[in-house]
């Protein structure tokens, strides 16, 4: 994407919170089709704004069966889920209904006869999504890495979201990649800055932090053994924001 060496370094971590955390924001995603440029990242943006004239909201093309899904990238312990429909008006967000929510082990999209298959059911609802945000209680927790909406419907019809939230309790793994691009410095304004031994601990204390903070990407600066982490949407380009600098390194989450 940045036209810069790039290499990977793969981060697996084991979590456990005392609350609820969202799996899902700038995890990858994909969906049976897509309308104009309303991908399925954008479900899992970070932004909430309900109009999809925003560019904030994933929208599928009109179909029949149309589907979302987001790879949380670890093993999760899933126990709610939270929607947000568009809401600029009542017509466009009655057209989600009828729709499942469900979870699965492996990837689903790599199955025979996906996506004519079901995974873990955590809700279904045959009456339209409201405006207003819906929050879901899986019936039981359930582990799982990759969430799918998808919708049922007897005409063609589009399936769209502004955001999805997964709530999850803890993880078994969770497995990140970062791409390192050498000698660039990402400018802008660190949520922290800390003292550490070397760039791995750097990355580390990221992917620690993503419980709270949804750290993104790090710039460590070899000369002061400083890491600045950064939450900031790995979706976006930028390019307009990175600058050559001789002994500092840029993590930044593969997308």
């Amino acid at each position: 994407m940045y036209g810069i060496a790039v290499s990977c370094v793969l981060i697996t971590s084991v979590s456990m919170t005392t609350g609820l955390y969202n799996a899902a924001r700038f995890k990858p995603s994909s969906q049976s089709s897509n309308y104009e440029n309303y991908y399925s990242y954008l479900g899992v943006d970070g932004d909430y704004n309900g109009a999809v004239l925003s560019g904030h909201c994933m929208h599928t093309g009109f179909e029949r069966t149309p589907w979302w899904i987001v790879d949380l990238l670890g093993q999760f312990d899933v126990q709610q889920i939270k929607l947000y429909n568009r809401n600029e008006d009542y017509i466009s967000a009655i057209r989600v209904k009828n729709f499942i929510l469900d979870i699965f082990d492996e990837d689903p999209r790599q199955l025979a006869n996906f996506p004519n298959i079901t995974g873990h059911l955590c809700y279904n609802q045959t009456d339209p999504l409201e405006t207003t945000p819906l929050l879901v209680n899986c019936r039981t927790s359930i582990l799982g890495r990759y969430i799918r909406l998808s919708m049922t419907t007897d005409v063609n019809n589009p399936l769209h979201i502004c955001e999805m939230e997964v709530l999850v309790g803890s993880s078994i793994y969770e497995l990140i990649n970062f791409d390192k691009l050498m000698n660039t410095k990402l400018v802008d304004t660190p949520m922290a800055q800390v003292q550490l031994s070397n760039s791995f601990f750097c990355v580390r204390e990221c992917l620690q932090r993503r419980m709270s903070t949804y750290c993104t990407a790090v710039n460590w600066i070899t000369s002061t053994r400083s890491c600045q982490l950064f939450s900031i949407n790995p979706f976006v380009d930028l390019t307009a924001r990175l600058i050559t600098d001789q002994g500092t390194d840029l993590y930044i989450q593969r997308i």
